[in-house]
């Protein structure tokens, strides 16, 4: 009599595949900003999102969208302004975030720091961040509609200039929210708030006469990605009950030196 062999692990429970990970709703969030445009020179308070119970977020997700909006007046020498390349650190010149009366972060020349940390990324992370302005001067001038943009050649810069026009986000990637798993706002007692500074137009646009670069943020919104899981937001609250350390980079800005072209 003859017969198949049965591998010694074979069990009356068996499966051709086993789950590895939780299964949740997951969804992506915009609420309306409590203001709907700034100006440069502004500060913009942030508070984190309470969310409902059991419901956490997406590290790295949480991040302010809106449009830039260049004004141009007619003859006023503003025909060819555009706005810089990776205009979301740009954006930023000073960035504080503040938690139950403590300040986890400071930082004067936010936007030095966050442009010197992007010059590290990837070809293929910085191909996937449009929504930054991470992209060719040629784009740049397509999506600020700038006079002198090029108009030959241009058809997938064309397409993407359909898709986000001007769109364009800033990440609040504080440590806190990218690094140590999901926040869980519910079982906080006190809310993280950031605060951006906007900084001056000269730093962000791009134009021949250096008296007439402006920009202002439109349609503000606050966006997250979150995940509803009873299991998740149950972990997290423990982890705070019984405490939980934070990791993040200290920077010290000693000195600016400024350096004329040439020299």
């Amino acid at each position: 009599m003859s017969g198949t062999e049965a591998p010694d692990s074979l069990l009356p429970t068996h499966t051709s595949k086993t789950l590895k990970a939780i299964k949740a709703p997951r969804a992506v969030k915009r609420m309306t900003f409590d203001r709907s445009e700034a100006s440069p020179g502004e500060t913009l308070a942030v508070h984190v999102p309470k969310l409902n119970e059991n419901e956490v977020l997406v590290p790295g997700s949480l991040c302010l969208r809106f449009d830039i909006e260049l004004a141009r007046a007619a003859n006023s020498g503003e025909v060819n302004n555009y706005l810089v390349q990776n205009v979301s650190r740009a954006l930023v010149s000073k960035m504080v975030v503040n938690f139950a009366g403590t300040t986890l972060q400071d930082t004067s020349g936010y936007d030095l720091f966050k442009i010197y940390e992007d010059l590290f990324l990837s070809q293929e992370q910085r191909d996937d961040m449009i929504l930054e302005e991470i992209q060719s001067v040629d784009l740049c001038k397509i999506r600020s509609n700038a006079g002198d943009k090029k108009t030959s050649g241009v058809d997938t810069k064309n397409k993407l200039n359909e898709n986000f026009g001007t769109k364009y986000v800033i990440r609040l990637d504080h440590e806190i929210l990218t690094d140590h798993g999901v926040f869980y706002p519910q079982a906080l007692y006190n809310d993280l708030v950031f605060e951006l500074t906007l900084v001056e137009a000269a730093h962000v646009v791009i134009g021949s006469d250096p008296t007439k670069l402006n920009y202002k943020l439109t349609n503000i919104q606050l966006e997250y990605e979150m995940i509803r899981s009873e299991q998740l937001a149950r972990e997290a609250a423990s982890v705070y009950t019984s405490g939980k350390e934070f990791l993040y980079d200290h920077v010290q800005l000693s000195e600016t030196i400024p350096l004329k072209k040439g020299h």
